[in-house]
């Protein structure tokens, strides 16, 4: 830890948020006096700085429950389905040996070296095909 360090006592005491105090170890009170004085740093540093989050903003009704942040959420979802579409378009012009490996490392969740056992080559082997495939579909999804 760096910084001041607490002086040595016989016993270290956390008081929780209803008050009630908790007898610890030496390490757990220091990882807390740490992160305790950790939050006031960056209150204060915010304070200065004159940064403050979403939630307080909330809390003194500059923003309505309805945000345009969920406005930005439906384009975003429309951004996701066209991409998704795409994609689905793009695989199903691979050959099927690339769309059985791609099928196999991001679907499967199969790694690397299982992947190239199952092909009987060598992990970079695997790892260039994979990389000379993924480049083909973000062409292919280019031009869509």
């Amino acid at each position: 830890m760096r910084g001041k360090k607490p002086k040595e006592r016989e016993k270290y005491f956390i008081q929780l948020g209803d008050g009630t105090l908790v007898e610890v170890n030496r390490e757990i009170y220091l990882e807390w006096y740490q992160s305790e004085r950790r939050e006031r740093y960056q209150m204060e540093r915010d304070r200065k700085h004159g940064v403050c989050s979403i939630e307080k903003l909330h809390e003194k009704g500059y923003f309505p429950e309805q945000s345009i942040y969920a406005v930005d959420m439906t384009q975003e979802a429309t951004l996701r389905n066209e991409c998704r579409k795409r994609l689905e378009n793009a695989l199903k012009k691979l050959p099927e040996q690339d769309a059985h490996l791609l099928k196999l490392l991001y679907f499967e969740e199969i790694t690397v070296k299982k992947a190239a056992d199952i092909y009987n080559c060598s992990r970079k082997t695997i790892q260039n095909r994979r990389k000379r495939i993924l480049e083909k579909i973000r062409k292919m999804m280019e031009e869509i």
